[in-house]
This record gives structure tokens, sequence and C-alpha cells, in this order.
């Protein structure tokens, strides 16, 4: 059993990892790119400010690392995009498992769209993808907040599936607890440097990258689990049902 889950989510993972990242090139980073430049210009002037405070002169080598524009960043892309394909793979796969149910094409298919929920569409409901050189709270709130919100989704989301009627109502309330905490915002005020337009684009074109993701790492992981399930219970589902 743990043969096959691993093997089904690596493969299906690695696979929707490659898909992932020819989208993210082509549809993503332009727009990250873009909006790179708008912080690099909004710096400057600070830049040249520092320059110029005596002891702070060589604040500038304290910079972030980052890849280099190409080849190196879209590598590191592919490594991101692989991992991340790989683990929500392992995660669909584990969900297959405790369901102890036969997993048919289209039911991967609503697994991935109730993946995409918990862990892209719910969660930015309250934190939406942000670009580089936007106005944000702090971190590791945000990084605390969205966690939260994921658990609390998965949770609810489950009760709601396969909870009985009484659960339902407390896995309604799941989704809603972490929208009714609120999301940490940057303060009353402070705007980035990023024009809204632009913004907002980016906001849909992840949101659309990661439904194509989802729904691709539902399929693609239940025919894996399907095709590892062994003599017995493999053969009881077809794949294209």
């Amino acid at each position: 059993m743990l043969q096959r889950l691993l093997l089904s989510g690596v493969l299906s993972g690695l696979i929707v990892g490659v898909f992932v990242t020819l989208i993210h090139l082509a549809m993503v980073t332009p727009i990250i790119l873009e909006a790179e430049t708008y912080e690099t210009k909004s710096e400057a002037p600070a830049a040249a400010h520092v320059h110029g405070a005596g002891t702070a002169a060589h604040s500038h080598d304290t910079e972030a690392w980052a890849p280099e524009d190409g080849w190196e960043r879209s590598l590191y892309t592919l490594a991101a995009d692989l991992i991340m394909g790989v683990g929500f793979a392992l995660l669909l796969a584990a969900g297959f498992t405790l369901s102890g149910q036969d997993i048919s094409a289209r039911a991967g298919v609503l697994w991935g769209a109730a993946g995409y929920l918990a862990f892209s569409f719910l969660p930015a409901l309250g934190l939406p993808p942000e670009l580089p050189g936007a106005a944000a709270a702090d971190l590791a709130a945000r990084q605390i907040w969205w966690f939260g919100a994921a658990v609390a989704s998965v949770g609810g989301l489950g009760l709601i599936a396969f909870g009985k009627r009484w659960m339902q109502g407390a896995g309604l309330v799941l989704l809603i607890l972490p929208h009714i905490i609120g999301a940490p915002h940057a303060p009353a005020g402070e705007a980035g440097s990023v024009p809204p337009e632009l913004a907002a684009h980016f906001v849909v074109m992840t949101m659309f990258m990661n439904a194509g993701m989802w729904i691709a790492l539902g399929w693609m992981t239940a025919y894996f689990f399907q095709r590892f399930a062994g003599s017995t219970r493999g053969r009881i589902v077809d794949i294209n049902a």
C-alpha cells in the first residue's frame, strides 16, 4: 500500500510539475519580471540616499539573493514546481488511501477540485497571491494565517463530504472561521510599487495556473493509483469511467 501511494504521488507530481512549469514560464513569470522593474525603480531613490549615509554606505551588500533571469530562474521554477507537484500529489494519494474507496478518473478530478479549494481558492480569499513590491503584512503572520486557513479548509471540506449531517455544519464553520478571524494585511495607507491592474492580472493568472495544476493532479494521481492497485482491487474500477 505504501509503495502504491508513493509511486502514484511521485510519478503524477513529476509529470504535472513539468506541465505547470510551462504555464508558469509562459503566463506568470513575465508578470513577475514586469513587477520587479517597478520594485527596482521604487528602491533606487532610497538606495541612493543610503549610499550617502556614511556608515551605511555598504548596505546594498545585504540585498537578498535571487536567481538570475533566464535559464537559472527557469530551472529554479521547475524545481519548485516539481517539489510542489509531488508534495500535493502525495497528499491526494494519502487521501485516496484513507478514504478506502475505489478512485475513478472522475473522482480524482473532484478530489483535485477540493484540493484547489482548500489550498488555493479559499486561502486566496484572505491572502491573494502577491507580486514583488506589493504592500504586505509581516511574512511570518501571513504564513501562519495561510497554514491555518488551509488546514481549516481541508478539515471543513472533509466533514462536509464524509461527515454525518451534524458534522457538515461544523465543516461549514471551519471553512469560514479563518475569514472571520481575518488575514493579516499591510498597515492602512501603505502602498506598494506595483500598479493595481498588474497585481490583478497576476492574481487571475496564478489562480488559473493553480486550478489547472490541481485538476491535472487529481486525474493523474487517480490514474496511477488505479494502475498500481495490484491484481485484485486494481481492476475493479475502469479509470476512464
